[in-house]
């Protein structure tokens, strides 16, 4: 069930969007994960293998030729958005900036209650290269 429109979920900022994306991203990791025989701790230090923007950076690379016109629009203003802050040391400018267009991209898809389409994304996303 869509909390918002496509319109009005549109008109939030792209770092509006990442900012829930980020969660929404963190949340699909976990679930994911509690269905595995790992330990907790195990779990926190498979995920945190997953939920960063190196791996985000790969994973938008592994499903952006599934994108649709709307969705690469969402990307590529969360790509443009001015963060406000530094970028971390463990990821590249490109990389952190691909890893918050894809957070963007889950918000966005979380929010217009599109979570059958954000799982799909994520399931391929994981997949290696």
């Amino acid at each position: 069930m869509p909390l918002m429109t496509k319109q009005a979920a549109r008109q939030l900022s792209a770092l509006q969007l990442a900012y829930m994306g980020d969660a929404i991203f963190d949340l699909l990791t976990r679930t994911e994960l509690m269905f595995t025989d790992l330990h907790v701790k195990e779990m926190h230090t498979q995920a945190t293998m997953v939920v960063n923007a190196r791996a985000q950076a790969r994973g938008l690379r592994q499903v952006r030729h599934l994108l649709d016109e709307d969705e690469i629009d969402i990307v590529r203003r969360a790509r443009n958005a001015h963060l406000g802050h530094n970028i971390p040391h463990a990821a590249s400018r490109e990389e952190y900036l691909d890893a918050t267009g894809y957070e963007a991209l889950m918000g966005y898809l979380y929010l217009t209650g599109q979570m059958k389409r954000a799982q799909m994304l994520y399931k391929l996303s994981l997949i290696k290269e």
